[in-house]
């Protein structure tokens, strides 16, 4: 069941047997592709302070920019002046040169896709509700029936299969920083020596090495053990 004036994503409403419906709202003028428009192009615009109050300099300006025109258009070719101050007080007078030409076929076809994503469209599809407004989704309702999260694992059979879900969620992608620190002093001789090493384990060190020493500047001379 349908409206009359149905366009799929477009205008009109639909309600399907399997429970789905549409409902759009858009005023679209014409939306075919294959019916180009009349379109007015802008070839220039010159605030007024720019042009010359010499009324042969202004012709000749005339002539230069009537003469960018395709040949088939300047016919159409029109001169308006507006006042564009954002009080209409005179501060901003502009000149503007266009002119009307057919769309292209590409530009009739772009013209055509954007009508198809204006105004305001409700579409309901698989128990989802989606409300869209030119071309964007701004707001979703999901199916109320469906778990709010999806069960980590099912057992079938005797078989238990976990989600792909829950296997990324349950796995550490972070990567682990190594932190430590030196510890410096000064000794007899005014040299920078190292006075101890800290990893930021308060319970353990662990080293991983060929050779392995500590050495005690003690009474004198190095004091200590080594075990390769």
């Amino acid at each position: 069941m349908q409206s009359k004036d149905y366009v799929p994503g477009v205008s009109g409403w639909k309600y399907s047997d399997d429970g789905s419906f549409e409902l759009n709202g858009a005023a679209v003028d014409d939306i075919k592709p294959s019916g180009p428009k009349l379109v007015t192009i802008t070839a220039g615009q010159w605030p007024d302070c720019e042009l010359a109050a010499n009324a042969m300099e202004r012709y000749a300006f005339i002539g230069t920019e009537l003469a960018k025109i395709p040949v088939e258009f300047r016919e159409s070719a029109e001169f308006t002046t507006e006042d564009f101050s954002f009080d209409r007080d005179g501060s901003d007078y502009r000149t503007t040169l266009t002119y009307v030409r057919q769309e292209a076929p590409e530009e009739a076809l772009a013209r055509a896709e954007k009508a198809k994503s204006s105004g305001t469209r409700v579409s309901m599809v698989n128990g989802v509700m989606t409300i869209t407004t030119d071309g964007v989704v701004r707001c979703r309702i999901g199916n109320l029936e469906k778990p709010e999260k999806p069960e980590p694992f099912v057992v079938v059979d005797g078989v238990v299969h976990v989600s792909e879900a829950s296997i990324k969620d349950s796995t550490i992608k972070a990567k682990l920083a190594t932190q430590w620190s030196l510890k410096m002093q000064v000794n007899e001789q005014g040299q920078y020596v190292a006075a101890g090493v800290g990893l930021g384990i308060g319970s353990q060190f662990l080293v991983s090495a060929d050779r392995f020493s500590i050495n005690c500047m003690c009474g004198g001379g190095p004091v200590g053990f080594g075990k390769k």
